[in-house]
């Protein structure tokens, strides 16, 4: 994946992600606040979390299970209301 290659030659489709998140990574580092706390400069969680629904699709896959699931609870109010 790394490589950006993808099956058919070409770039892979996840690749630009993994590259925004790679060059996310090569400045991120851990702040101290005032309070004490500390945070993320640059949120890379956020690119990385784009990148991984790019590689592994479960919010979609998750999106698509509700609509079946909600066009079935459809029909079958539909259906119960036709008898």
């Amino acid at each position: 994946m790394s490589s950006g290659r993808g099956l058919n030659g070409g770039v892979s489709r996840c690749y630009p992600f993994f590259a925004e998140f790679k060059e996310c990574l090569k400045t991120e580092s851990l702040i101290t606040n005032e309070d004490g706390t500390m945070k993320w400069k640059n949120d890379c969680w956020k690119i990385r979390e784009d990148y991984f629904e790019c590689l592994h699709a479960k919010k979609e896959w998750a999106m698509v299970k509700r609509v079946n699931e909600e066009e079935a609870k459809q029909a079958a109010a539909i259906a119960a209301a036709g008898r």
